[in-house]
């Protein structure tokens, strides 16, 4: 008699952190002024568009909401951003009109998905979610109001840090799915537990 097997689905939020820390780094650097606009285009679609809607996928499958929507609204962003930055920026009439209004648009999902973050007790993702608040914010403050480098560039700073934290976060949650090693006494070589599979 064949024993069924469950298998337990892997947590996208690891992946789905690791392709918004990559993006939001590379725009800081845009922001900050270090980089071309190239090298975020071709970032915001694969790995911040395609990476984190991949992530917000297994989200889906795994049946759940907050993750589906975290990954999967900003996976849009990024992609969005791109293809606006790439094909249609170049022929507005107003670039900096047409920044703030995504921004505030984001902004006002990001300040949501911050109270809602609240609700999970995952305080590093509060503090990501935070910092792009202000990125969005300086950002706006930068369009709207024409302001100039200093308002970008704290929009950049508050970007690394995110990005930061969102790799710390990333790295934490793999650390956490590893089974622990285990030390066998007679060789002195470690192994590592395999994980029992559900039944």
């Amino acid at each position: 008699m064949a024993n069924s097997m469950q298998v337990t689905p892997a947590n996208p939020l690891p992946f789905g952190l690791l392709c918004y820390g990559v993006c939001v780094f590379i725009l800081s650097g845009f922001l900050w002024g270090a980089l071309e606009p190239q090298a975020l285009i071709g970032y915001a679609i694969f790995t911040g568009g395609a990476g984190m809607l991949l992530a917000a996928v297994a989200a889906y499958r795994a049946g759940n909401t907050y993750a589906t929507t975290l990954l999967g609204g900003y996976g849009v962003f990024w992609a969005s951003t791109a293809f606006y930055l790439w094909f249609f920026a170049g022929k507005s009439a107003s670039m900096s009109a047409d920044l703030a209004w995504i921004v505030v648009a984001f902004g006002i999902f990001t300040a949501y998905m911050l109270v809602a973050t609240m609700r999970t007790g995952l305080q590093t993702i509060e503090l990501l979610m935070g910092l792009l608040l202000v990125l969005f914010a300086f950002v706006w403050i930068a369009m709207a109001f024409h302001t100039g480098a200093w308002a970008l560039k704290i929009a950049a700073v508050a970007g690394v840090l995110s990005a930061l934290d969102a790799w710390y976060e990333s790295f934490r949650e793999i650390m956490a799915t590893l089974p622990p090693v285990v030390h066998a006494a007679p060789t002195g070589r470690a192994t590592t537990a395999t994980p029992q599979a559900t039944v």
